[in-house]
């Protein structure tokens, strides 16, 4: 499997109801998506309660093979996404165990690029030697004693 993000920054006076209006307007469009395990909208605030340095939109995805990975990045979808905010880095690791998908009661994501024997989900770019772990959070608190960055959960979708 696959595990595929891009972060798109935002301006610090950009007016993140767009972004939360975008992914209850738009997140049930991937639901059954081909190929796809799950995607969760991510997305930080500046000024949210829980630390972060910007503003952004910055969604994780597992897809089951590379196919079905390119050909949402060849979708229309995508495509109006690019044209809105520009093309972004797309970063991709490889999973070996099975993702842990969020579920209801996980309201934010804690995203690393350090091995955390804990993570729900731990990656691994062959190219760079870049990891990641992933972990699933009912409470922002409970990322006061991990590293990375720190996102709300606005959606998931499930292929």
């Amino acid at each position: 499997m696959i595990a595929m993000q891009y972060k798109i920054i935002l301006p610090s006076d950009y007016p993140m109801e767009k972004i939360e209006t975008r992914i209850r307007e738009k997140g049930n469009l991937l639901d059954g998506y081909p190929g796809l395990v799950f995607k969760a909208y991510l997305y930080s605030r500046k000024n949210a309660e829980y630390y972060t340095s910007s503003n952004s939109y910055a969604p994780f995805y597992v897809w089951r093979d590379h196919h079905s990975m390119m050909t949402f990045l060849r979708s229309e979808g995508f495509k109006g996404l690019c044209e809105q905010f520009g093309r972004p880095e797309v970063k991709i690791w490889f999973i070996e165990d099975e993702p842990t998908i969020p579920n209801s009661e996980c309201s934010f994501a804690c995203i690393d690029n350090q091995v955390s024997q804990n993570a729900d989900i731990q990656g691994l770019n062959v190219t760079s030697w870049e990891t990641v772990s992933v972990s699933w959070l009912a409470q922002p608190e409970l990322a006061d004693k991990m590293s990375g960055n720190i996102y709300s959960i606005g959606y998931i979708a499930h292929g």
